[in-house]
């Protein structure tokens, strides 16, 4: 018989109200949060088997039948591996109108080698009133389905109590030095308790038939050849304690508790795993990577996934497990999956999507979940600006809300934007639910027109837009000419506030003579960059260049911030910089890049009150939740006075 746990139900169970899971037959690898409840899916599961191992009769071919009168019970100083400090703590809710001060715990387990069996196996575990912190009260949930599955696993003269086997890796960071020799009941004994490193080399030398595999199985994960010297079957008779050293790559035989704590902790696993035989291995690993090398982790998984009659579950936050791991076999468990009351695998096809954007893919669906607002942006210089002037409007201004509750998503670039959010949106929707989803980009070369358009088309895909008034973020400052004279004004104390404002106007000026002559050097390169982006912005297809330079004007009003691209803004600052005489920064170049974010990192400095904001910054910031939008902040006055 091959079994397999097929589903866990938990109800009234710590952190959970009610959750059901599915379970992959051989690899299931959770992540989540901290605190989210990881660590209690294995109490639960280590829960369960008590209860089990409590049910079984001395015969151990058949379990209790529990009547209202009779009852099992698990002391709760047996518990050692429960997070608790009193017996209520198993509760989420000890006063749940149904359940109260009880817990059901319910696993399937399902026969792989047969047609279709499965067997619920649930337990309701019940606190008493009458005294505390003593025991739990045990009662199966159906009876019947212990019977059935008794009577199926012990058919061809197995005992029930051999049926599952659970094990959890617990850090080994060595084995003693001394290990007296032990028969096989108490190695048993010792692996059940949480102690098996102390048996180690006991495990070993109990497969000395079968040693060679097991040297090859742990050269294959270390990859370095792996010697055991074995002592010989006499000396249990004449030596109290076990000898066994071990050679690596050839070296001199050293005694195994002089290893490494890495390499320790995968002969611990591997000898456990081939030390019992069982129809269910279930191997619990919580946190791999906090003791075995990044490099030997995979290694290690993919051994395990070749042994048969194993379940594994992976409580991991290492971007390498997850991003190798197969279909259905990763699960998040997040607030939106306790809510649901169902924690089902997440579609890891959006992995290479979160890895790429965000530099990882655990961590970033941690921020993910957390945030309440999505926001693409065009990269992650976009990004950092806008988090620099959070926290300027943080230190000048009340808020509403907070940008940590907001994660940025780049989508490296404007081109094909609506293709990009909808293919990035259905990812993102697939792993995380219940969020407000945001556009944040430049208008670049776009007409009112397009860029309207464009927003009303990402708009319909449930997405709120935000276009920056400018055709970058960094030209922004050039759209409210007061605030920006007054910038520039501060940076140029030496002199008086109106030769610099000439300076300013005489500049914008010239700059609108220039790129609006066709026959300029200017226009003809402008021109030349629009053609150049034509061929990835679907919304240019029609546009004509002739369009976009009737739009640097409304009104017969020029409007530097549409053509303040980073290579006019660098000249705007050079050509100022020549007419006072002086720099306005100190850098370390002249480069577009450089001089444009010198430029906007300044004018975030510069911000005293929030008047000093520019108006397409307070409404991106309001959309956003960090600023009450103008009504209630009219109304938040109006009550204070």
């Amino acid at each position: 018989m091959k079994l397999r746990i097929s589903y866990i139900s938990l109800k009234n169970f710590k952190t959970f109200a009610e959750i059901s899971i599915h379970p992959n037959p051989d690899f299931n690898i959770i992540i989540g949060e901290n605190s989210s409840g990881k660590s209690t899916v294995f109490e639960a599961i280590h829960l369960w088997e008590k209860c089990y191992q409590t049910y079984i009769l001395g015969s151990r071919k058949g379990f209790y039948k529990v009547k209202k009168s009779t009852n099992r019970y698990v002391n709760y100083q047996d518990l050692d591996f429960l997070r608790i400090t009193k017996d209520e703590d198993l509760f989420h809710n000890p006063k749940d109108p149904e359940l109260g001060k009880c817990a059901e715990i319910t696993i399937a387990l399902t026969n792989d080698e047969e047609e279709a069996q499965t067997w619920n196996l649930g337990f309701k575990v019940t606190c008493p009133s009458s005294i505390e912190n003593a025991f739990y009260r045990v009662q199966p949930t159906d009876e019947e389905q212990f019977t059935a599955f008794a009577e199926a696993f012990c058919v061809a003269g197995k005992f029930l109590d051999e049926a599952i086997f659970i094990y959890q890796t617990r850090p080994v960071a060595g084995v003693h030095q001394f290990e007296p020799y032990y028969n096989e009941a108490q190695i048993k004994k010792k692996i059940q308790k949480g102690s098996s490193h102390e048996v180690l080399r006991n495990k070993i030398i109990s497969k000395r038939k079968s040693i060679s595999d097991l040297e090859a199985s742990i050269s294959e994960i270390v990859e370095k050849e792996v010697k055991f010297t074995l002592p010989p079957t006499t000396r249990r008779e004449k030596d109290e304690y076990v000898r066994l050293d071990v050679s690596v790559n050839g070296s001199k035989p050293y005694d195994l508790h002089l290893q490494g704590s890495g390499f320790l902790q995968i002969v611990e696993i591997l000898a456990t795993v081939e030390f019992i035989d069982a129809p269910l291995k279930l191997l619990l690993v919580d946190e791999p990577d906090s003791h075995i090398h990044s490099k030997l982790q995979q290694n290690l998984l993919n051994h395990l996934r070749k042994i048969d009659h194993n379940q594994f579950f992976v409580i991991s936050h290492n971007d390498q497990f997850v991003t190798n791991a197969g279909e259905g076999e990763v699960f998040f468990l997040s607030d939106d999956a306790k809510n649901s009351g169902s924690l089902e695998p997440i579609d890891i096809t959006g992995f290479d999507t979160i890895k790429n954007a965000l530099g990882g893919v655990i961590l970033s669906l941690e921020l993910l979940n957390q945030a309440k607002h999505i926001a693409f942006v065009e990269g992650n210089d976009d990004a950092s600006y806008l988090h620099l002037i959070n926290r300027k409007i943080k230190e000048i201004h009340p808020v509403q809300g907070c940008l940590s509750e907001v994660t940025f998503f780049p989508l490296r670039g404007k081109d094909n934007i609506v293709k990009k959010i909808e293919y990035n949106k259905r990812t993102l929707s697939s792993l995380i639910k219940g969020k407000s989803w945001n556009a944040i980009f430049d208008r670049d070369f776009s007409t009112a027109a397009i860029d309207e358009a464009l927003k009303d088309t990402i708009l319909r895909k449930n997405c709120t837009p935000h276009s920056h008034e400018g055709y970058c973020i960094e030209s922004v400052i050039f759209s409210d000419i007061t605030i920006f004279k007054r910038y520039i004004c501060s940076l140029i104390d030496f002199l008086p506030d109106t030769e610099t404002e000439t300076h300013i106007v005489d500049l914008l000026q010239q700059l609108s003579a220039d790129i609006h002559d066709l026959n300029s050097s200017l226009n003809k390169s402008v021109e030349e960059r629009f053609n150049g982006q034509k061929n990835n912005r679907p919304e240019f297809e029609n546009l004509q260049f002739v369009e976009v330079m009737r739009s640097w004007s409304d009104d017969g009003q020029f409007k530097p911030e549409r053509v303040m691209s980073k290579p006019l803004i660098r000249d705007f600052v050079i050509q100022l910089e020549s007419k006072i005489q002086q720099s306005l920064f100190i850098r370390a170049s002249n480069k577009d890049e450089e001089v444009a974010s010198m430029l906007l990192n300044k004018y975030i400095e510069f911000i005293a009150s929030i008047d000093d904001l520019v108006p397409s910054l307070k409404q991106l910031f309001t959309q956003l939740g960090v600023l009450a939008a103008p009504d209630n902040e009219a109304n938040a006055e109006e009550q204070g006075a």
